[in-house]
């Protein structure tokens, strides 16, 4: 085999190692996110919506109209997205809906909104492509 030839090689070994520990990397943060979501949720979500997302929280029957059930696939897929960031960011009535959900955009950081969103397309069961 040439030197050209071993050396091709080489790159093409290397381009596969840069490239797959990227992906676990990229795979490592989304896990992290969502596992950051979930904790989120369970803290300051699930108190109206459920600890499963079942929109029965201990809070739920105290409210009018009643929290979302996040387990709802045809529901949750109905949302994009940018419609589950905005209504956490903004609350309800940023998006036309309840306004008892507060708005937790000063509360917590877009990348805590996206893990949140990303925990939601979890429990639905319904992740966006």
């Amino acid at each position: 085999m040439t030197t050209y030839g071993n050396f091709y090689i080489l790159i093409y070994i290397f381009a596969f190692l840069f490239l797959f520990f990227n992906l676990t990397q990229v795979m490592a943060q989304e896990k992290s996110s969502v596992a950051n979501g979930e904790k989120i949720y369970q803290w300051h979500c699930a108190p109206c919506h459920g600890t499963i997302g079942d929109g029965k929280g201990f809070n739920a029957k105290n409210l009018d109209p009643r929290p979302a059930n996040h387990k709802d696939p045809d529901l949750m897929t109905k949302r994009t997205d940018n419609d589950l960031f905005e209504a956490i960011s903004g609350g309800g009535k940023r998006v036309g809906k309840s306004t008892l959900m507060p708005p937790w955009g000063n509360t917590f950081s877009k990348a805590q909104i996206q893990s949140l969103v990303q925990y939601l397309r979890k429990l639905c069961g319904c992740m966006e492509e």
